[in-house]
């Protein structure tokens, strides 16, 4: 991770916005859950042995998404299929992620990053999501679940926008919906051409590693001046 000093911030003023990703940064995502899923399910192992890991570098379909050719919907809409054909089943991409979603909250929700929240608006900073797919994998009634989600002051969802990342768009109606120049926002995603599309707009992106989210979620804090938790 780069030291702060080498992330772009205000000539004048402080960062004042933190505008996040959920998949990968709020929320563990399938790479995570697949193996755990797995654990319950023996029959996907198979499977998922074949593929040589979610969205791993043995992952031909995943280098895919990472060339362009296709996008993450359908990366998780084809392996969806083959986990529920696995266990004799028929599964969409909702279907998958409510088995993933299902296992203990623990597992699939980023501690660090919820405490980077919960800080940020007690320092009285604005929280918001900016995320491609929540509504389109998980279907709204799960949405509304969530308690966690309401720390947010708004959510920018493309899958009720039709703009997804990292169209310079989507980045424009996220610091429009928090109310705040890009400038001013910090932003978060574990895609490289969603932070490098949020830098283009003016925001300070850091890139968030699946292996280990913590020193992103460090930098943020640093950036925002929110001091270690």
């Amino acid at each position: 991770m780069p030291p702060v000093s080498e992330y772009r911030v205000p000539a004048a003023g402080r960062l004042t916005g933190l505008l996040l990703d959920i998949g990968g940064v709020v929320h563990r995502t399938g790479v995570h859950l697949a193996g755990r899923l797995a654990e319950i399910e023996p029959a996907m192992k198979p499977v998922l042995e074949g593929i040589g890991g979610i969205a791993s570098d043995r992952d031909e379909l995943w280098q895919q998404v990472l060339r362009h050719q296709i996008g993450e919907r359908e990366y998780w809409a084809q392996r969806a299929a083959e986990f529920g054909a696995a266990v004799g089943e028929t599964w969409d991409t909702g279907a998958l992620m409510a088995r993933f979603y299902a296992l203990p909250e623990q597992e699939w929700l980023c501690a660090g990053t919820i405490e980077l929240m919960t800080d940020a608006k007690a320092a009285g900073l604005r929280v918001g999501a900016l995320t491609n797919d929540m509504t389109a994998f998980h279907g709204p009634e799960w949405v509304a679940r969530q308690e966690h989600l309401k720390l947010f002051d708004v959510i920018v969802d493309a899958s009720l926008t039709g703009v997804s990342k990292p169209d310079p768009r989507a980045f424009r109606g996220g610091a429009e919906a928090l109310g705040l120049p890009a400038e001013q926002i910090v932003f978060l995603d574990d895609m490289p051409w969603n932070t490098e599309g949020a830098r283009q707009a003016g925001m300070t992106a850091v890139r968030v590693p699946r292996d280990d989210p913590a020193p992103a979620i460090d930098t943020a804090r640093e950036l925002l001046r929110l001091g270690p938790h």
